[in-house]
């Protein structure tokens, strides 16, 4: 598929017709209920009559604090973005991006008529020549967070939540990985519960024992590849197994992750435009003036950065830690990856202010693509020279 056919895509052409829904006065079991039966992440919050209201998932859920099971759906749904049919693959991978959510639904009118997930968008890279034979090692997440066996799913669910992610690697004593686990497994252990006559979601109180060990409820073998595998070979893993996400390892142990996620972010990479896709994750909505800030010097960086490269989607996640006073701990960690026209780059600074934290990271950053430019003028002027 060239990249023109790619442009021509529309969300018609692989949007979800057969759609599964609640509708508003039904409750909190009931729709979880429906994505545990009809092993999905998102339903559509919809009138008799078809109207859109909403949408409730897994990351709605799990990031209110005991809800009871009895809760009407619309008091706890979630208000995504919505796209029309004739929308460009593009545009909609890059709306996934910015608004976070992992299904958007297809309207006319105010009125649902299917739905995209980030599923239906990753499907299609198999057919695309220009990214089908990407290699996992450029895409994938390196050094991800982990939780062990011995955790608690309290501690994992806590991570989850601070990161900003679904699905985490398991791993024994020896660091080697043994499982993954994800919202649908936490979904499940509140499911069983439910038939205890179990009041919450989350058990913040008299609820689901959060105290249970990680490894009865992860998810195992997991699935793996390395990273020299293509990810052609990653999407057709994923949709055979169901997953969003895949482990990469070497030696039995995990050195990256790759998702969803990073390859809707390849896609949204097609969109050709000058200005730079920029995400930012992990603050909260009470920090709009830490966001301007971020924008700012970001937008300084990737002017210099543009100079030598094609900057094209900017992801840029911010996990703090309270570790009181002291500043040389280090309580703000700021995670960035930059996908350009060629390559990928992916760095990590930690300091005890957010603004120095970012600006070291994307110092870095830069740093790294200047010396690639120079790397590759050095290396074409000795093929200049040999050829003489």
């Amino acid at each position: 598929m060239t990249r023109q056919k790619v442009q021509e895509l529309k969300a018609k052409d692989i949007m979800t017709r057969k759609l599964v829904t609640v509708e508003p006065d039904e409750d909190v079991s009931s729709a979880l209920g429906k994505m545990q039966q009809y092993d999905i992440n998102e339903v559509p919050v919809v009138t008799s009559d078809g109207k859109i209201l909403g949408l409730i998932n897994y990351e709605t859920l799990l990031k209110r604090r005991s809800i009871p099971m009895s809760t009407k759906v619309e008091n706890v749904m979630a208000f995504p973005p919505r796209v029309n049919e004739d929308m460009p693959i593009m545009d909609i991978a890059e709306t996934m991006l910015s608004s976070g959510y992992r299904a958007v639904p297809v309207t006319s009118r105010d009125y649902i008529i299917g739905i995209i997930t980030r599923t239906d968008l990753v499907s299609i890279i198999p057919s695309l020549n220009i990214l089908k034979e990407i290699e996992v090692r450029e895409i994938m997440t390196e050094s991800p967070h982990y939780v062990r066996e011995k955790d608690t799913i309290e501690q994992a669910r806590n991570l989850m939540y601070r990161l900003d992610v679904r699905t985490l690697p398991v791993v024994n004593s020896k660091d080697e990985l043994t499982g993954v686990l994800g919202l649908k497994d936490l979904a499940k252990v509140t499911a069983k519960d439910r038939k205890r006559k179990t009041n919450d979601f989350t058990a913040g109180r008299g609820g689901v024992d959060m105290g249970v060990a990680v490894k009865s409820v992860m998810k195992a073998p997991p699935i793996t590849i390395n990273k020299e595998a293509k990810i052609s070979q990653a999407v057709s893993l994923m949709r055979k197994n169901a997953i969003s996400t895949i482990m990469v390892t070497e030696d039995g142990k995990p050195v990256g992750i790759v998702s969803q996620y990073d390859l809707i972010e390849l896609i949204a990479s097609f969109k050709q435009e000058e200005q730079v896709f920029v995400q930012i994750s992990g603050l909260h909505e009470a920090e709009p003036e830490a966001y301007d800030m971020m924008y700012d010097i970001i937008q300084k960086s990737i002017k210099r950065m543009a100079k030598l490269v094609t900057p094209k989607v900017f992801s840029i996640h911010v996990d703090r830690q309270d570790v009181g006073s002291d500043r040389k701990a280090g309580n703000v960690t700021v995670r960035g990856r930059l996908t350009t026209e060629h390559e990928l780059y992916h760095f990590t600074a930690q300091d005890w202010d957010l603004a120095l934290a970012l600006s070291s990271m994307l110092s870095q950053m830069e740093r790294s693509i200047r010396k690639d430019k120079e790397k590759h003028k050095s290396n074409t002027k000795k093929r200049m020279k040999a050829a003489r």
